[in-house]
């Protein structure tokens, strides 16, 4: 299963085929979204796949590449 572990959905189309890819499996998110959950990246990381979707900027479409990183590779926040 490949999932995003901020939104809880699951990948699909070219985006599912790029993190079959890697040979991993699990939970998937970028750097801003581990920032939101209150996770960090380890140093040294490097990102697993560069995920691409559709984005409307006014009346014009491209797409837009993001970095993933796997859930192997997040530090979760450390409690007090």
């Amino acid at each position: 299963m490949y999932y995003n572990l901020y939104t809880k959905k699951e990948f699909s189309g070219k985006n599912l085929e790029k993190l079959q890819s890697t040979n991993l499996q699990g939970g998937f998110c970028t750097f801003n979204q581990a920032r939101k959950m209150g996770a960090t990246i380890i140093k040294g990381s490097k990102c697993v796949a560069k995920l691409s979707r559709m984005v409307q900027d006014g009346k014009k479409e491209e797409f837009r590449s993001y970095p993933v990183f796997h859930e192997s590779q997040i530090k979760p926040r450390e409690e007090n």
